[in-house]
């Protein structure tokens, strides 16, 4: 059994305010004694303009989210968008997967970009299930949920949970469709599903932690925090009884 936790934050244009938040959630969420947090997409640096992107003391920052982790005992999820040194300065859309030791498990590159993110973000190139003291993880990034073989092929390497932090536009009548989706990515997977959305007014606003059989705990419309108890134990149990997912 471990205690997930989703935090619903606004993102503002100042990457410095956003760590300050970043850290008081981390703060919030190992007083409740969760195991693991995850924030929005982007929850850091959501510009996508290079010069701005460039200012940024980045390893400075993540030094300090990985000495949070450390002291609050917590495994955390973040996202950027990063200026990728190693590939000519592409931004690339990734989030960061830190353990309650300080250390980065695991950077994943967004590779399903969505629209107009494509003439801007480097699409990354591949996906693991990521090995913890947990069981494997999964970590996607926002509009990959919309490619459910995407999705599955996580599920299929492990994966007993799957992050997705979000940054989705409040685009109308299409949101209530979308709002359905976490909930049956968790079915067709036997999984455990955390949608972490961002509080900012142009977005969804909906961040919800569901497993195949419920909602277990959802926040709409608002800046807040929400927890769940995840028990490995059940989704062995579905996974052989649906047989869905090898397991």
């Amino acid at each position: 059994m471990i205690k997930v936790a989703a935090a619903q934050i606004k993102i503002n244009k100042n990457a410095e305010e956003n760590l300050n938040k970043i850290i008081q959630y981390i703060k919030k969420a190992s007083f409740k004694k969760a195991d693991i947090i995850c924030f929005p997409e982007a929850s850091l640096m959501h510009s996508k303009n290079k010069n701005t992107i460039n200012k940024i003391p980045f390893k400075k920052y993540l030094e300090k989210i990985k000495i949070s982790c450390r002291e609050n005992k917590i495994h955390c999820i973040f996202g950027t968008n990063f200026l990728n040194k190693n590939k000519k300065n592409k931004i690339t859309n990734s989030a960061f997967f830190i353990d309650d030791e300080g250390k980065v498990l695991y950077k994943y590159d967004k590779i399903n970009l969505f629209r107009k993110e494509k003439k801007t973000i480097n699409s990354g190139i591949s996906n693991k299930a990521i090995e913890t003291k947990f069981g494997k993880i999964g970590l996607i990034i926002c509009w990959d949920i919309a490619h459910p073989e995407f999705v599955k092929k996580i599920s299929k390497k492990g994966a007993w949970i799957i992050f997705c932090p979000s940054y989705i536009k409040n685009y109308g009548r299409e949101l209530e469709s979308y709002l359905q989706i976490p909930y049956v990515r968790a079915f067709e997977n036997s999984c455990y599903f955390v949608s972490c959305d961002s509080a900012n007014e142009e977005c969804a606003q909906y961040s919800v932690i569901c497993s195949p059989s419920k909602i277990h705990s959802k926040i709409k419309g608002r800046e807040g925090i929400i927890f769940a108890n995840l028990d490995k134990r059940k989704i062995v149990g579905l996974r052989k009884f649906y047989k869905l997912i090898a397991y």
